[in-house]
C-alpha cells in the first residue's frame, strides 16, 4: 500500500512538472462560455424556436432572422455564462434589454420587451 501512495505521488509531482499546476480562478476565467441562448415565439418556451446561438457561434453578435423571428420573440433562456443584450432594431441598435446569465424568461412582455428583439449580443 506504501508503494502505491508514492507512486501515485511520484505521478502527481511528474505532472505538475511538466505542465505546471492548475490555478483555478485561471481556469474558469479563459474557459469560453458554455451553453446556449435559445428563443421562442410565444411565452413559455412554445411556439416556433428561432434561436440556438452559443457566445462560440454568434461572437459579434447576430440579427434575428428577418422572416423567422424578427419581432416575434415572446420567451427566452440564456443558459449561458454571458448577459445576453436584445436589441429593437437590426445591427444592435435601439432600445435594448439585458438577460441575466443563467437566467430563463418565460415571458418577456413582464419586462416590456415582448415581440421586439431583432439582434443580440453576449456580453461576457
Amino acid at each position: 500500500m506504501y508503494r502505491k501512495r508514492v507512486a501515485a505521488t511520484l505521478v502527481a509531482g511528474v505532472a505538475v512538472a511538466m505542465f505546471g499546476a492548475i490555478n483555478p480562478a485561471t481556469a474558469s476565467e479563459t474557459a469560453p462560455a458554455a451553453g446556449s441562448v435559445r428563443m421562442w415565439e410565444d411565452p413559455n418556451y412554445t411556439g416556433s424556436q428561432y434561436v440556438d446561438a452559443t457566445p462560440a457561434n454568434c461572437p459579434d453578435g447576430c440579427d434575428i432572422d428577418g422572416w423567422d423571428g424578427d419581432n416575434e420573440i415572446s420567451s427566452v433562456r440564456n443558459e449561458t455564462n454571458c448577459t445576453v443584450r436584445l436589441y429593437a432594431d437590426d445591427n444592435f441598435g435601439g432600445r435594448s434589454v439585458d438577460l441575466a446569465a443563467n437566467t430563463s424568461y418565460s415571458n418577456l412582455e413582464q419586462i416590456g420587451f415582448d415581440n421586439e428583439a431583432d439582434s443580440f449580443q453576449f456580453k461576457c
